[in-house]
Formats: structure tokens, C-alpha cells, sequence
């Protein structure tokens, strides 16, 4: 049985608290999201360290949550409202925000024992995944835990800016790379930091090798960097393009784009900037006129195509520096999460592992990391968190020893479980 985290006994001090906040901007909806960060972050440490957390630490988080929850909602659309500047407002959607306080609080009132139960009560077919998961890797030790993060291992939110890792998110992740990885690695296609996948985290230091841009930039677990090479041609390219969507979102009227889903993201080799979020809330005319606007853009800067791809998801618009040619089909090609490991791997020495290693994605842009880890090492299991019937068929074509699970907090019991 696991013990409640917080109780009546513990320091009630708090290093980093959190008062009741009247939140009406955007700005000071990611002020409290970062003082969050703040605070769950020390909390992680003592749990890992096995130490009681204090209960002015729970009170914080239920300012936070309480904020959250008040931020003015209109009558006639049911949506929260925020101020940009001025009286320029934008609808927001906090489900991420406020469902992952409410897991925290719950997490560090009742302990692990209830909140694993808790989980159960709202996920379809909890138990039964949980239970499959942990018996198809029981007692294995993995020389490698390669894992993408969003819609993996932490739930998807409306704005990366907001993503901010929760505590029992980060307990379970940390406890398993601590006691049953040897390197593990989380290769995103967010930035590294500025803003990036080092501002949302909350895991202890000197347990994961943190990967941005999809493997092109990398912090290793002593905190030493690492990016792929690119050509000063391609550098020069990619610093003008970002310099023109910088100036376009100066624009009042796309200015609205900076705001939602992930934003403007300056990654190393590629830039990503958000169309439409997950809840729609950009009008479809106005998320294809700019899409137009930012491809006029990239062809100016490119008018053979040579150096960028741009990649449309429906939400995010992907610009992708271009690395070399393939050999076996003659197209110019664009750097994947497979080249991001193959890199990550060499730079380490650990391309050469024996024991198994474990893939973990939740898009057909973590299948590239899944071959290249096939190629690698003699011993790849993977678990996807998908509910894609094509996906799945993909990833068991690719790597037989495979598990899917429809939801990430399954994912992650499983894994705090598995290193317990």
C-alpha cells in the first residue's frame, strides 16, 4: 500500500505559494501556469525522496485550481474568455488545466493506492489495460526508454504554453526511468526550451536526456548540449523565415495565432506555428487564409522548394529545413525522430545496446523513431497510446512485440506501476 503524501503532521510551509488570483488576460493565465511549475516542481523532489509534502503546497494548488475555475465564462457562447491586450479577447479551453490540478490534488490527498482507483472510475477499460501492460513487461530491465511526450505521456493541452507536467505525471515517469532504464530518452517535436519541452517538465535532474526539434537538439543527463550540424546556408535561411513570421504576427490580424495551440515555435532546423487548436477555436476561412499567407512566405524565401517542406497537420503549420536527398527514392528529404535518435544514439554510444529497449509514441511521427530503434537494437517493445485502427496495424507491422493503450494516464500507471 502506498501512503497519503500530505497529512496533518507535515511542514505547512510552502516555497513557492500560490495566493487566489483573478485571472482576466492570457498573460496572467501563463504567469500562474509558471508559478504552478514552480511549485509542483520541489514537490516531485520530495516525493521522490520519499518525504512528506506539506500542506500548504496542496493549498497553493487549490488556489491555482480555484483561479482556474472562475476565470469569467460567456453566457451566450459557455466559453472562457481572456483578454490578449486591450479589449481584444480570445476564447480559451481549460479541460487540461483544471482536470490535471484536480488528478495533483487528489494525487497528494489520497495517495497512489486511490488515485490509481481514481483513474479507473473515468477511464473505459483501465484495469484490464493496466494489467496487460505491466504483465507483457514484468521484470524486464530496458537499456533504453525512448518515449515521445505529448498525447504520450502527458495529455494533450490546448496550448503548449500552458502543458505544464503534472506531479503524479512526473512521479510515475521519473521512478521508472530512475529504476528500470538505463538512458532514458524523451524526443519531442517541441523546442528544447525558450519556449520548449525544459519549461514544461518537472522531472527531477539528472534522470532523462531531454530531445527537441525531434532529435536535433539535445540536453544529456549532465546537462551538456548537443545539435545536429546544419549548413550556414540553411542557418541563414531558416533565421530570415523566422524573422518574417515574427514581423507577420505583429499583424492585428494574426496576431490571434501567437496564441493558441502551439503557438510560434522556433525549433532547431524547423518552425511550427499553430493554424487552429484542438477545441476549433479559430474560424476555418480565417485558418486557411493564413495558412496561404505563411506558404506565400516560405515560397518567397524558397522559390525551388529546395530547403523547406512545409507540412500541414490542420492545426499546426510545419516548416521543415530539408537535410539531403534519398538515396533510394531521389526526393529531398526532411529530418524525423528516427534521424533524431540515430543522432541522440551516436552522440551517447548507446547504439549499441543489449538489453531490450522500450519505444513509446502516440503519432505516425513517432513510427520513424520506432524503425530506426528496430534497426538499432535486437530487442524493441513498444507501447502506442492511440485509438487509430491504422496506426496500430502500422506499429505491428513494424515492431511485433507491441501494446496499445487508448489514453496516456495508461500508459504512465503502467509504468509507475512496472517500478515499484
Amino acid at each position: 500500500m502506498h501512503k497519503t503524501i500530505v497529512n496533518d503532521r507535515s511542514l505547512r510551509t510552502c516555497n513557492f505559494p500560490i495566493t487566489l488570483q483573478d485571472i482576466r488576460t492570457l498573460k496572467e493565465l501563463y504567469r500562474l501556469k509558471a508559478e504552478t511549475r514552480d511549485l509542483r516542481e520541489p514537490i516531485v523532489k520530495n516525493i521522490m525522496k520519499q518525504r512528506v509534502v506539506g500542506k500548504g503546497c496542496l493549498e497553493s494548488l487549490k488556489n491555482a485550481l480555484y483561479s482556474l475555475e472562475t476565470i469569467y465564462i460567456d453566457d451566450y457562447t459557455g466559453q472562457r474568455l481572456l483578454r490578449l491586450d486591450g479589449m481584444k479577447q480570445i476564447e480559451v479551453d481549460l479541460t487540461y488545466e483544471i482536470r490535471e490540478l484536480q488528478k495533483d490534488i487528489y494525487y497528494l490527498e489520497y495517495g497512489e493506492d486511490r488515485f490509481i482507483e481514481y483513474l479507473a472510475k473515468f477511464i473505459p477499460g483501465f484495469t484490464d489495460y493496466v494489467s496487460e501492460g505491466i504483465e507483457m513487461l514484468r521484470g524486464k530491465r530496458f537499456s533504453a526508454f525512448i518515449t515521445d511526450r505529448d498525447g504520450t505521456t502527458n495529455n494533450y493541452c490546448g496550448r503548449y504554453r500552458s502543458s505544464i507536467q503534472p506531479i503524479y505525471n512526473s512521479v510515475f515517469l521519473s521512478r521508472f526511468a530512475r529504476n528500470c532504464c538505463d538512458y532514458p530518452l524523451i524526443i519531442t517535436s517541441a523546442p528544447l526550451k525558450d519556449f520548449g519541452i525544459l519549461n514544461v517538465s518537472i522531472n527531477p535532474e539528472h534522470i532523462f536526456v531531454y530531445a527537441g526539434s525531434k532529435g536535433r537538439e539535445f540536453i544529456d543527463v549532465e546537462g551538456r548540449f548537443n545539435s545536429f550540424p546544419i549548413e550556414q546556408s540553411k542557418q541563414h535561411l531558416i533565421q530570415l523565415l523566422n524573422e518574417r513570421m515574427q514581423q507577420l504576427l505583429l499583424d492585428p490580424s494574426f496576431e490571434k495565432f501567437n496564441f493558441i495551440g502551439s503557438a510560434l515555435q522556433i525549433k532547431f532546423g524547423q518552425t511550427t506555428i499553430a493554424r487552429q487548436d484542438i477545441t476549433r477555436s479559430v474560424n476555418e476561412s480565417e485558418s486557411a487564409a493564413f495558412l496561404e499567407r505563411i506558404k506565400d512566405i516560405v515560397t518567397d524565401i524558397d522559390p525551388e522548394g529546395k530547403n523547406f517542406r512545409i507540412e500541414d497537420t490542420g492545426l499546426d503549420i510545419e516548416i521543415i529545413l530539408t537535410i539531403d536527398v534519398d538515396p533510394k527514392t531521389g526526393m529531398i528529404r526532411d529530418f524525423d525522430k528516427g534521424d533524431g535518435l540515430q543522432f541522440i544514439c551516436r552522440e551517447l554510444k548507446i547504439d549499441k545496446a543489449r538489453g531490450p529497449v522500450l519505444v513509446c509514441g502516440d503519432t505516425s511521427s513517432d513510427l520513424p523513431m520506432l524503425k530506426k530503434a528496430m534497426e538499432l537494437y535486437g530487442d524493441v517493445w513498444t507501447i502506442f497510446v492511440t485509438r487509430d485502427e491504422n496506426l496500430m496495424n502500422n506499429v505491428r507491422k513494424i515492431c511485433p512485440k507491441s501494446y496499445m493503450v487508448p489514453y496516456p494516464d495508461i500508459l504512465l500507471t503502467i509504468l509507475g506501476l512496472l517500478s515499484l
